[in-house]
């Protein structure tokens, strides 16, 4: 059985102009009582009423419904509390759990069937420690799940069902989503099963950067709390095109900030765990970072968007094979247009591993184009930055002190280049401290100027005349950066 809206183009068209005027009326504080009537009118001239409006939403519901799942958990895990593991500041789905010893724990969420033989896509956080997964049904049969796997960078999960025939939602196309559109919620918030509750889309593309830079996320108003996590969130023609994943709430309940992972994401996610079991990305090996205009004047770059590329992962990562280099500024792959860092690293994990692009990117101020073969992103993992000892032996207008690089120096801090000058004090408050650089980083460039020595870092500085910020390239625990100092 799938589950399509049958609705025709011509009828939704009435129905947009109809509900603009109902939500005009209502901010203004016009009710509608019957026998009243209020329509709107259409380019065409036709008329929709509020009762069309209502149907359509009650035919979505009655379509989208069936394969809307309540899903209950078991943990036997030590968790001190739900909300400690959670990303952003209030996340539906369960109660905190347990208090640090080992005991049966329980909580709930929501999903939605996207096949008739059972594979249901929810949240992680819903069943990513289940040692048990209970799915109740829209018709009331409650049977046994397993998950099939679970994706945490997105917060996705598929788990299944063994049964056959089973209704399933549509999966739409969110690219095409625009702010301003109906949409419906429909889960279990606080146990209570196939709850709908309708609002708009309030913005696209929201960038939350405490949750990765795989999702840009579909904000919604549509009431959404916990129990919600792992539920649909559907448009005016039937299809799914987000699941709801969390919310902003001071409360704990629902303040109408609501975020959805978009269907673009979930229907890749959904193919590679059904296929695979976990999800692979595309991988270039750069450390990225978006442009400011002092980073562009350093770099050389005329334009305002695209991806600085701060240093090279490894040597023999992707990029490096291709013949990218700290500061070139991507600002094309694979045919798309690059505006950000978090784009380009959105844009190459969709990808597939081992497929060969084309990169469009700019160097000390000419275009460039390079082919690399994308590789498997590996699983996240950080490095501490190395510490370094110097001692003192100048103090400039940028509050540090520093020392010439030597062949053995760089050998021993296995320098990329094998010059520059390592920063062997930082003045508390001055503006590099305040900029964020520290001891045992060490300077190449500040701004075009290749720094090799001491005295080139001298003419630099004394060449400034009332710039307000510089950018500085250096080099950290084996990494490149580009720092912007502000000038006293």
């Amino acid at each position: 059985m799938d589950v399509k809206h049958n609705i025709n183009k011509k009828r939704f068209q009435n129905l947009r102009a109809m509900i603009l005027s109902v939500a005009l009326a209502t901010a203004a504080g016009i009710g509608f009582a019957a026998p009243q009537f209020v329509a709107a009118q259409d380019q065409q001239g036709q008329l929709a009423s509020p009762a069309e409006l209502s149907r359509t939403f009650v035919g979505v519901a009655k379509q989208v419904k069936p394969a809307v799942v309540h899903i209950r958990v078991v943990e036997r895990a030590s968790r001190t509390s739900m909300r400690g593991s959670q990303r952003m500041p209030q996340i539906p789905g369960f109660p905190p759990f347990g208090d640090g010893g080992q005991r049966r724990v329980e909580g709930t969420g929501s999903g939605v069937i996207v096949s008739p033989d059972g594979y249901i896509l929810t949240n992680n956080h819903v069943v990513g420690e289940a040692a048990e997964i209970k799915v109740k049904l829209a018709d009331g049969r409650e049977v046994k799940a397993r998950r099939i796997g679970t994706d945490p960078e997105t917060d996705l999960a598929v788990i299944k069902v063994e049964e056959s025939n089973l209704p399933y939602a549509k999966l739409g196309n969110s690219d095409e989503l625009e702010q301003g559109e109906w949409v419906i919620a429909l889960g279990s918030p606080f146990g209570l099963q196939q709850t709908m509750t309708a609002g708009i889309v309030s913005a696209t593309g929201r960038d939350l950067p405490s949750t990765g830079p795989f999702v840009n996320y579909i904000q919604t108003d549509a009431s959404i709390n916990p129990g919600n996590s792992g539920g649909p969130l559907v448009n005016m023609k039937g299809e799914v095109i987000g699941i709801n994943t969390m919310i902003f709430s001071r409360s704990g309940g629902s303040e109408g900030i609501g975020f959805a992972v978009p269907s673009s994401i979930s229907s890749k996610v959904v193919e590679h765990l059904v296929k695979d079991g976990r999800v692979s990305r595309g991988y270039l090996g750069v450390m990225l970072n978006d442009l400011t205009p002092a980073v562009a004047e350093a770099v050389n770059f005329q334009g305002k968007e695209g991806a600085l590329v701060q240093d090279i992962a490894k040597e023999d990562a992707p990029a490096a094979r291709a013949g990218l280099r700290s500061g070139d500024v991507i600002v094309e792959f694979d045919g798309k247009p690059i505006k950000s860092a978090k784009e380009l690293t959105a844009v190459a994990a969709g990808t597939p591993v081992g497929k060969t692009v084309q990169v469009k990117y700019v160097r000390n101020g000419r275009p460039e184009t390079t082919r690399l073969s994308l590789a498997e992103r590996p699983r996240p993992g950080e490095e501490a930055p190395a510490e370094m000892e110097g001692p003192e032996q100048n103090t400039g207008r940028l509050g540090i002190s520093v020392e010439d690089i030597t062949p053995e120096v760089a050998r021993e801090l296995k320098l990329k280049i094998g010059t520059g000058v390592l920063i062997a004090a930082v003045q508390p408050d001055g503006p590099a401290s305040e900029a964020g650089l520290q001891r045992g980083d060490v300077i190449h460039r500040v701004g075009r100027t290749p720094i090799k020595n001491r005295q080139d870092l001298l003419t630099a500085i004394s060449s400034l005349k009332g710039e307000s910020e510089i950018v500085i390239q250096i080099e950290r625990g084996g990494q490149f950066a580009f720092i912007t100092v502000g000038m006293e």
